[in-house]
């Protein structure tokens, strides 16, 4: 599946990749050095800690670069304005208590269900997908059946 992201999440993610990537340059690699120069290596604690930062930091490099990599911007995508896709915000009138959800549909990279913004790779997302503003829709959730009807579908804006 492809991977989607917004411009501003793309380019949150390169800034902690260069800065990651200058903290092993620099900091990281001094401080190997250093801790090298203080004698025999398979009993230096200061030189093991110092490379484990080091193999943490370049793991966390790769996973982000992971992320990002053949990534589509979704600001870049001719995406249909009347059809529920990722980069849309949907509001969605619960039919059996009449509350009004919204959620934010996103690439992974960038979820965060505290925020109602979820990836367009979960269950509810997925079964959202190019639905239309007035459409009712049941979204099968590990608790049960929720009934929607689609109010409104809104391009997502980053604050």
């Amino acid at each position: 599946m492809r991977n989607y992201i917004t411009r501003a999440g793309f380019d949150r993610i390169q800034k902690q990749i260069e800065e990651l990537q200058k903290q092993l340059q620099g900091e990281i690699a001094k401080k190997v050095a250093e801790a090298a120069s203080h004698g025999d290596l398979r009993e230096n604690a200061e030189y093991k800690a110092i490379k484990e930062k080091q193999q943490l930091v370049a793991k966390r490099i790769q996973e982000l670069s992971q992320l990002i990599e053949g990534a589509l911007i979704i600001e870049d995508l001719n995406l249909p304005d009347d059809q529920v896709t990722v980069g849309k915000r949907v509001y969605l009138r619960n039919l059996e208590n009449d509350r009004l959800d919204v959620y934010t549909i996103l690439g992974p990279a960038e979820s965060d269900p505290d925020n109602d913004i979820i990836s367009y790779e979960t269950p509810i997302a997925r079964q959202l997908l190019m639905k239309k503003e007035g459409e009712e829709v049941e979204v099968v959730v590990p608790r049960g059946v929720l009934k929607y009807r689609i109010e409104k579908i809104e391009k997502y804006q980053p604050e």
